[in-house]
């Protein structure tokens, strides 16, 4: 954290993906397919502190004992003379994570996840299912993924696979999540995922980034290390919002559409209200029906998906 001009530069936070607004782009049944529902919340209601300190300690006094098996991994920091375990136990104490049955789990190797993800037999399949035809050959570009997985991409960033920097390339770690979540299947633990993206950015020269900072926040809270009435830093934690995905993204909606696009493409989806969302991305589009979207009167005509919109 010290090679950053401010170290809360350094920490991921994580962002509510709202049923109202992904919901109709079936993002929200990608989460739930896996039992990652809980991985689109934010653990508590405190949507304006930042426990810099509180945070920096608990990094930094991290150790992991030797463990049999993945899920028997803990991590063990201590915060104002209090330890506090984040396993898979205390996680699931803060938030119903993996929710299918425990032996429909499997556990990827820390190779096929983080280190040679590029070596696994299904690594082709993977690209080709991620990315537009003819477009895997070298480096992995964003603007060259199908809309679907490149929006998961945006939400992983912050709620899975944590990183900061670079948003022109597509790091080959988040190829095997995110061909996952598109897929409902392998099924591996969420928690395992957090309890290694931990460890290794614990780990990692600089501690440039602190992943799943709300996650942690809430497990100190959990443990008394941050007291009800403490305070830090004032920051407002906004949940992810169809009109602001970042750079590439433009998003529009109709009375009855979601419409997305990003380099490429576009998303309409019907909203709640019976209006839609529209997604765009250059060159392709995503439409989607609103959740609330109003139903068609008799004899009424749809809006048109034209390949003008938005």
């Amino acid at each position: 954290m010290n090679t950053l001009k401010d170290k809360r530069e350094g920490f991921i936070y994580e962002k509510e993906v709202r049923e109202r607004d992904f919901g109709p782009l079936n993002v929200i049944n990608k989460f739930k397919a896996l039992g990652w529902e809980a991985a689109r919340q934010c653990y508590d209601r405190d949507d304006k502190n930042l426990f810099v300190d509180e945070i920096q300690e608990w990094m930094a006094t991290l150790r992991c004992p030797p463990y049999n098996k993945p899920s028997q991994m803990k991590l063990f920091g201590i915060v104002n003379d209090i330890e506090v375990e984040m396993s898979f136990d205390t996680l699931r104490r803060v938030a119903r994570f993996d929710s299918k049955p425990a032996n429909k789990y499997m556990f990827p190797s820390l190779d096929d996840l983080y280190f040679k993800p590029e070596d696994h037999p299904r690594w082709n399949s993977m690209l080709e299912a991620l990315f537009l035809p003819r477009t895997t050959h070298g480096t992995l570009y964003r603007k060259k993924m199908k809309i679907e997985a490149k929006l998961l991409l945006v939400i992983c960033l912050h709620n899975v696979i944590p990183r900061r920097g670079d948003k022109v390339e597509v790091r080959y770690p988040e190829v095997p999540i995110l061909y996952t979540l598109l897929h409902g299947a392998p099924l591996f633990p969420y928690r395992n995922s957090v309890l290694n993206n931990v460890w290794i950015s614990g780990n990692s020269v600089g501690r440039k980034i602190i992943p799943h900072y709300r996650l942690i926040t809430a497990l100190l809270k959990m443990y008394g290390a941050i007291g009800s009435d403490d305070r830090g830093a004032v920051k407002r934690h906004k949940p992810f919002d169809l009109k602001r995905l970042g750079v590439g993204w433009k998003y529009q909606e109709s009375e009855r559409y979601h419409k997305l696009k990003s380099e490429g493409q576009r998303w309409r989806a019907l909203k709640a209200d019976a209006r839609y969302h529209k997604l765009k991305s250059e060159g392709q589009r995503w439409r989607a029906l609103k959740a609330d979207a109003r139903p068609l009167r008799p004899g009424e005509a749809d809006e048109p998906d034209s390949g003008e919109e938005p």
